[in-house]
Order: structure tokens, then C-alpha cells, then sequence
């Protein structure tokens, strides 16, 4: 069992139906759909044949029982329910350009401020009893506090963003006896080590807080992973962009799933790239196509 603990969103996405043009309004096409990083890297564990427990809140407005029966149709474990009263839920506006990639995104995630350490600690047992356990950033910094010090089991970090990941920076030199696992991309790499265009040096810099692995990701230009033994360069795979929501909660997925199925840390990265040109040529969030693709 994998959990994880994170957000789970209500998705809207605008992609226009000619050339984007900035600052007028554009005739495109608005899907709703659901997201929400920790939602979407359990969605994808679970394509990949894995058992996910998603550890997250809710709300109670009139689309959080439909967001909740969702996570529970595409095979995902809510356990326990955590429903904040007269809450709203989580909302991500994502707005495409005409090649699929992201010109504006509005977050409203004042639903996670309802996570505490609290909830966390009740329930510590159980999470430790898993394979391994995820945690997105958009948690408070005193629940990824609490997990960075009582966690036992693998924990794998996913920045989220470069004004989310700030919440981890004070919290990488935590001593702990099970591996830490963190993924970043560059802009996130760089909002927690002040290092620039030395990637290496990025690297170098996340092993010296106490990382056990590192991996991260530069879009077209690949991958770079480095476990203080190795390091890995992978280029990215060439794809036409559909979405480019949700490729990296991708990655991170199959990063997670191959590592816990034996997988080297090449293998692992270079699953994680298949994974995340799956989710960039889908137009959802999640890997669609995972299962008609896996085993090409």
C-alpha cells in the first residue's frame, strides 16, 4: 500500500480553439475535470497496479461528494474521511495556450489549511505501515514538519511549485532513518538552492541537506537524477503537446512505482519520462493511455 498525502482538486481547463491571444478573450474549449497533485499521482500509482490510500480533506459543498466518489472510481482508497464543514473545495484554473501549455493558472487551496499535524499524528500508524508515503507541498509546512520527523517509512517529496516548495527548504536536514526522495523542476530547484544553471550543483546541494535521491526535471531538455553514488542524464522524449497539466505528478508516479518494484534509478528515471510524454500527449491530467502503452 502507497499513500498519499496531499491535494485533491476540482480541475478547470480553457484550451482555445484557434492561436492564443493574450489579454482578450479566446473561443476555447473548458473542460472540468478533477486534479490536485496528490490526487493525480495516486490516480496514476493506481493505472500503474498499485494500492493508493489518499490521505487528504475535503470539503462540503455540493462537488466535493462527487470529487470524493471519483478518487473512489478510478480505484483510489480514502481512508480516513477528513470532511471540513461549510468548507469549500479545492480549485485549479488552468489556462492553454494553443500548443497545450499553460499561460495562466489560479489556485485556490485555502481547503488544505484544514490538514494539521493533528490529523496526521492520529493516524501515524497506519501511514507508516505503507511502502512508501507521498506528500505534494500544498500541505502546511507544519504537517510536511511532521512528517519529515515521524515518518518511517520511504517518503517521497513532490515540490509542487516554486512558491510551495519554499515550505521544505528548512526541513531537508531533518536526520532520518528511511530514505527521503524529493522531485523537483528547475524553477523548483532553484527557489530551494539559490544555484542557477549548474545542475549538478543543484543536485549536489539537495544530497547535502539529507536527501537520499534526487531527481530533476528540465522539460524538453530531460531529466537529472543523482543519488550521491551516481548521476543519471536522460533526454526528454519528443511528443506533440495535448496538456501539459500533469506531466510531472506523472513522473513522480512512475518514479515511485519502479522504485518500489526493484527498479534501478536510470530505469526509474527513464520510466518517469515515458510516463510523464504519456500524460503531456493526454488530454487529462492523468496517463490515460498507461495501460494500452506499458508494455511498448
Amino acid at each position: 500500500m502507497i499513500t498519499v498525502i496531499g491535494a485533491a482538486n476540482v480541475d478547470i481547463t480553457a484550451s482555445p480553439l484557434g492561436r492564443y491571444v493574450p489579454c482578450d478573450s479566446n473561443p476555447s474549449r473548458v473542460e472540468i475535470g478533477f486534479g490536485g497533485v496528490g490526487r493525480n499521482i495516486a490516480h496514476n500509482l493506481c493505472l500503474m497496479g498499485e494500492q493508493v490510500r489518499l490521505f487528504t480533506v475535503f470539503g462540503d459543498d455540493s462537488i466535493a461528494l462527487t470529487l470524493r466518489d471519483d478518487c473512489r472510481r478510478v480505484g483510489i482508497t480514502i481512508d480516513p474521511i477528513l470532511e471540513v464543514a461549510g468548507a469549500r473545495s479545492n480549485y485549479f484554473i488552468c489556462v492553454n495556450d494553443h500548443n497545450g501549455e499553460m499561460q495562466a493558472g489560479a489556485a485556490d487551496m485555502e481547503l488544505m489549511t484544514h490538514l494539521t499535524p493533528d490529523m496526521v499524528a492520529t493516524h501515524i500508524a497506519s501511514i507508516n505501515a505503507s511502502d512508501a508515503v507521498v506528500a505534494d507541498c500544498n500541505p502546511s509546512e507544519a504537517v510536511l514538519r511532521y512528517l519529515m520527523e515521524n515518518c518511517a517509512a520511504p517518503l517521497y517529496i513532490d515540490a509542487t511549485s516554486a512558491a510551495k516548495a519554499k515550505k521544505i527548504k528548512a526541513l531537508l536536514g531533518i536526520n532520518r532513518q528511511a530514505p527521503l526522495v524529493v522531485k523537483v523542476n528547475q524553477a523548483e530547484a532553484v527557489a530551494l538552492s539559490g544555484i542557477r544553471g549548474d545542475v549538478e550543483a543543484m543536485a549536489l546541494w539537495f544530497l547535502n541537506q539529507g536527501v537520499t535521491r534526487i531527481y530533476i526535471t528540465m522539460g524538453s531538455r530531460g531529466v537529472y537524477c543523482h543519488d550521491g553514488k551516481q548521476s543519471v542524464a536522460l533526454p526528454s522524449q519528443a511528443v506533440i503537446v495535448v496538456n501539459a497539466t500533469g506531466a510531472g505528478d506523472a513522473f513522480m508516479a512512475a518514479v515511485v512505482h519502479a522504485e518500489l518494484n526493484g527498479a534501478t534509478m536510470q530505469d526509474a528515471c527513464a520510466l518517469g519520462i515515458k510516463a510523464a510524454a504519456l500524460a503531456l500527449e493526454s488530454p487529462t491530467a492523468t496517463l490515460r493511455a498507461w495501460i494500452e502503452n506499458r508494455d511498448s
